[in-house]
């Protein structure tokens, strides 16, 4: 028997180390000048919940990688994470 369910996929894209990430600069200033200057660093990126159906976890897993390869993700400059959300 095969089982199927749906699956959230939590899934944050972020600048690779070293990449100009000029949204966090600018964030950070606007910390400072509020009054937050106990910030170390501050780095931006994306957010993305998706369902996915799929057979198991590690399908699910496998689909949302693939998202992130095709379009969600620039494999040149960011990098992604993956977590599947029982």
């Amino acid at each position: 028997m095969t089982m199927s369910g749906t699956y959230l996929a939590h899934i944050r894209v972020s600048f690779k180390p070293g990449v100009h990430d000029p949204e966090s600069e600018t964030i950070d200033r606007a910390l400072t000048r509020l009054g937050f200057d106990q910030i170390a660093s501050l780095r931006s990126g994306k957010f993305f919940d998706i369902h996915i159906e799929a057979k198991t976890p590690d399908q699910a897993e496998r689909t949302a990688s693939k998202m992130c390869e095709t379009l969600l993700a620039n494999p040149v400059i960011e990098t992604y994470s993956v977590e599947i959300v029982d």
